[in-house]
């Protein structure tokens, strides 16, 4: 596959897949991302409060600690993690929370595709949605093992109901 430039595209340039327009009316589950997210990545990214309300007319406050590793808190359908540490077999949790916008009584399973040198668990690896519960959070743990190389390891998250496949992806930065 290649670029606009012609050059083979790497993992960070490619894309999650090709949309087919009539399942993206079905989607079975959403990453609900508030406008409050997009500001803290902002903050976490760097820029100032009164640039941010300068841009957006919003009256917003930047959490007290922002730094960049706390981009990966966002609640958005894919994850980015830098610096896990390898040597101290390193871990990083992410939570994400889903909305279940199909039928009322669904229930997930997750099904994980890791690449060698990290373990990814999900927590829980199930999820179930009634009439009452619409949103589930749940826990993505990514674990470094001692003899992994260097440099980002990508994978994925794919949940399935029988009916709907909704995947997720991951790059993390091992060092």
């Amino acid at each position: 596959m290649a670029n606009n430039t012609g050059n083979y595209v790497n993992r960070h340039e490619m894309g999650v897949g090709e949309i087919s327009p009539l399942k993206a009316l079905n989607p079975g589950l959403v990453f609900e991302t508030p406008i409050k997210d997009y500001f803290k990545f902002l903050c976490y990214f760097g820029y100032s409060e009164k640039t941010i309300r300068s841009v957006t007319n919003k009256n917003f406050n930047c959490p007290n600690i922002s730094n960049d590793k706390l981009i990966s808190s966002i609640n958005y359908p894919s994850i980015s993690i830098s610096n896990l540490d390898r040597h101290r077999e390193g871990v990083r949790s992410i939570r994400r929370t889903v909305t279940n916008v199909r039928s009322p009584n669904a229930t997930y399973i997750a099904r994980v595709h890791a690449p060698s040198g990290l373990l990814v668990k999900v927590i829980p690896e199930k999820i179930a949605f009634s009439e009452t519960i619409k949103r589930v959070s749940f826990k993505v743990a990514f674990y470094s093992k001692h003899e992994a190389s260097s440099g980002y390891k990508f994978g994925s998250i794919t949940w399935l109901d029988g009916l709907h496949s909704v995947r997720m992806v991951f790059a993390v930065s091992v060092e």
